[in-house]
């Protein structure tokens, strides 16, 4: 950081009077601000940085306003003066039938929640249900090792069962 330049000794006086007062330093100190430039921008900046109070608003002038805003602005028409009748009948007309539409929309696109169906028989039951316990898609072994150990040998029983039933055709 640099640091602040000294002040003449001529100058000391001065800066004390401005320090002390800087809109009236007294008569010896404006003679020497009039003749000395440094002290005279010295003065300038002191007074430019120093805090003043801040001009204070007329007692109710923030609460008038709006008031004074609106009075200066052009009047307006009001919106049902500036919306004839038949805009409004237009308006109304095109509401009832975006409405209408959608309700409409609505009853064509519903599906019944109840279908009316007849129970199956178990000869169907038994199309549906398969007799191995397996899906289709997946790898038997990797299934019957998913089993546990009693309905592992379960399913190994029925199909010794049912391969001992079926004929071997030669």
């Amino acid at each position: 950081m640099t640091q602040p330049l000294p002040i003449p000794p001529a100058c000391v006086p001065t800066m004390e009077a401005v320090l002390a007062d800087p809109l009236d330093p007294g008569p010896e100190a404006e003679t020497h601000l009039k003749l000395c430039r440094a002290c005279a921008e010295a003065r300038v900046a002191y007074l430019a940085q120093e805090e003043s109070p801040e001009a204070l608003a007329p007692a109710g002038y923030f609460e008038r306003l709006p008031d004074r805003i609106l009075r200066k602005l052009p009047a307006r028409p009001r919106l049902h003066l500036r919306v004839g009748p038949f805009t409004w009948a237009v308006a109304a007309a095109l509401l009832m039938a975006v409405g209408a539409g959608a309700f409409w929309a609505g009853r064509a696109n519903r599906t019944p929640l109840v279908e009316a169906t007849l129970p199956r028989t178990p000869s169907e039951l038994q199309e549906v249900v398969p007799e191995a316990p397996f899906l289709d898609s997946e790898d038997a072994v990797s299934q019957l090792t998913a089993l546990s150990q009693q309905d592992a040998e379960a399913v190994l029983w029925a199909l010794r069962d049912r391969q001992a039933q079926t004929p071997v055709k030669k």
